[in-house]
């Protein structure tokens, strides 16, 4: 099987590319969107007419570094129970010594940990980015929770990218572009072209890959590293 190369936004770890490298291929790494955190005293005020919690959801590992940032972790313990949208988030809830109570069975996605959920009519607390897709929201709501999102972070999309990346991008040697979320892969079809096989990681990224005109989409079964490289393999004709 000859070296193949594949693009992902940066990642927080090595998994990733020691999968793609285990299988053979090459991971490069390019910052397509960054992630601020909001000012604390904007989720301040938000917080002070709230009651009893009775969830906390979790939906991006970036908002856990940006409460921690802020100084407001307090605020992933406001609800009796925690849930994560998947293993990767709940890692880094465990990381900070909270316990989850909750992560999707199978796929990591909003929908999915919706569904997961039982009937209640609690509240569930939502901290994350300010352009959030809301499909926890729609499916938390739909079996009678009172939903509360709170933004923590904002995401923007880089200005440019590396040239040698758009180089490689143009000339054709990447094989497959890993959307890790929707803001991921329409910062890609927007700074490098919608060109590129592109796996997903959750159905929103799916969709919004689709929606950009990708070539070709393929929705990756779950958000385990060596789950994504087999995925990247099968997309294309490597090997």
């Amino acid at each position: 099987m000859s070296t193949w190369r594949a693009l992902v936004h940066t990642q927080r770890d090595c998994s990733l590319a020691d999968a793609v490298m285990d299988r053979g291929g090459l991971l490069d790494e390019v910052d397509l969107i960054h992630r601020e955190p909001l000012a604390a005293e904007t989720m301040t005020q938000a917080l002070e007419e709230l009651g009893y919690v009775e969830w906390v959801v979790v939906t991006s590992p970036y908002t856990v570094q940006a409460l921690e940032e802020t100084g407001l972790e307090s605020i992933l313990t406001m609800g009796v129970q925690l849930a994560a949208v998947g293993p990767s988030t709940a890692q880094v809830l465990s990381e900070h010594g909270l316990t989850v109570d909750l992560i999707p069975p199978q796929e990591s996605s909003g929908a999915a940990l919706a569904e997961a959920f039982l009937h209640g009519t609690g509240v569930v607390l939502i901290p994350g980015a300010t352009q959030s897709v809301g499909t926890v929201e729609v499916g938390l709501r739909a079996k009678g929770w009172t939903v509360i999102s709170l933004p923590v972070y904002e995401t923007t999309q880089a200005a440019v990218v590396d040239p040698s990346i758009s180089t490689r991008w143009d000339e054709g040697e990447y094989e497959v572009f890993i959307a890790t979320s929707p803001s991921t892969a329409r910062a890609a079809a927007h700074l490098l072209g919608p060109s590129v096989p592109v796996v997903a990681i959750g159905p929103s990224s799916y969709a919004a890959a689709q929606d950009l005109g990708f070539p070709r989409v393929e929705l990756a079964s779950s958000t385990n590293p060596a789950d994504l490289a087999a995925a990247c393999i099968a997309i294309t004709d490597i090997g």
